[in-house]
C-alpha cells in the first residue's frame, strides 16, 4: 500500500509507537476502520506519520462517514511536525482557502493524477476548500447547490440519487437549478470549474464512480458549510457506494 507512510517518524512514547504499528498492520489487511482507531491513538501520542495516514484515510473515502475537515487538520499537524509530504501539500490547502489555487490548476492536477479505486485525499481536501471558499466569496452557495443537485438528479446512477437524498435539500429548492445560472456569472464559472475537474479525472483514467464521487464530495462539503448543513447527513466513503 504505497500511498500510506512507512514509519519515517517514531514516537518516544512506546504506546503511541505500538498503536502506529497496529494501525499499519490493519492497513496491510485493508482494515481501514481498525487502522483509523489505532492511528488516532498514535496521533494523540504525537506520532507524525500517524497524522499523515489519518489524513489519507479520512480524506480519501476509505471509511464512512469521513470527515474532510479532520483530514485537513491532521495534514496540517503532520506538516508542523516535519512530515515532508504534508509540508508539500499543506500550502495547497492554504491557497485553496484564499482561492489563489484556482479551478484550472485543480483540474490540471486531476488530469495528471494516477487513477485508482479510491479518492485522492489531496484532491478532495483542496477541492472542498477551494469550492467552498469560492461559493462563500461570491455569495453563490444557493445557486451552485441548486445547479449541481438538479444536474445530479438527471443521473442514471442510483448512488448519485442516494447522495442527493442524504444532502437533505428538498427537490423544491433545486428544481430548475439548471436554468438559474447567468452565463459568465460567478456561479456559472464555479460549476464550469467542476465540469473541468470531472473531465480532468476522466482524462487521467478515473472511472465514473471515482470521478462522480469526487464531485459529490465537493458539493456535499459546500452544502455542509451552507444554510442546509443541519439537514445534511455525513459523507460516505467508497466502501458504502454501490454503483448501479
Amino acid at each position: 500500500m504505497a500511498l500510506f507512510d512507512n514509519p519515517f517518524f517514531r514516537s518516544k512514547d512506546n504506546n503511541a509507537e505500538n498503536e502506529y504499528t497496529e494501525g499499519v498492520l490493519c492497513i496491510q489487511k485493508n482494515d481501514f476502520y481498525g487502522a483509523n482507531s489505532h492511528l488516532k491513538s498514535a496521533a494523540r501520542g504525537g506520532h507524525v506519520s500517524a497524522l499523515y495516514n489519518l489524513s489519507l484515510i479520512n480524506g480519501g473515502g476509505y471509511i464512512s462517514p469521513y470527515d474532510v475537515d479532520f483530514s485537513i487538520d491532521c495534514l496540517r499537524k503532520a506538516a508542523r511536525g516535519g512530515h515532508p509530504k504534508s509540508q508539500e501539500f499543506s500550502p495547497w490547502i492554504d491557497k485553496a482557502e484564499d482561492t489563489s489555487f484556482g479551478t484550472v490548476a485543480l483540474a490540471m492536477f486531476a488530469a495528471k493524477f494516477a487513477a485508482g479505486n479510491v479518492l485522492s485525499h489531496i484532491l478532495v481536501m483542496v477541492g472542498c476548500k477551494l469550492y467552498a471558499a469560492l461559493c462563500a466569496k461570491y455569495g453563490v452557495e444557493d445557486e451552485v447547490i441548486a445547479y449541481e443537485l438538479d444536474a445530479a438528479n438527471h443521473s442514471d446512477y442510483q448512488f448519485i440519487h442516494n447522495f442527493i437524498r442524504r444532502t437533505g435539500v428538498s427537490k423544491s429548492i433545486y428544481s430548475g437549478g439548471l436554468n438559474r445560472l447567468e452565463k459568465g456569472a460567478a456561479a456559472d464559472q464555479i460549476t464550469d470549474g467542476l465540469n473541468q475537474l470531472h473531465v480532468g479525472l476522466k482524462q487521467s483514467g478515473h472511472d465514473d464512480k471515482i470521478s462522480l464521487m469526487t464531485r459529490c464530495t465537493i458539493v456535499g462539503y459546500v452544502i455542509s458549510k451552507s444554510k442546509y448543513a443541519k439537514s445534511a447527513s455525513p459523507l460516505l466513503g467508497v466502501d458504502n457506494v454501490v454503483v448501479k
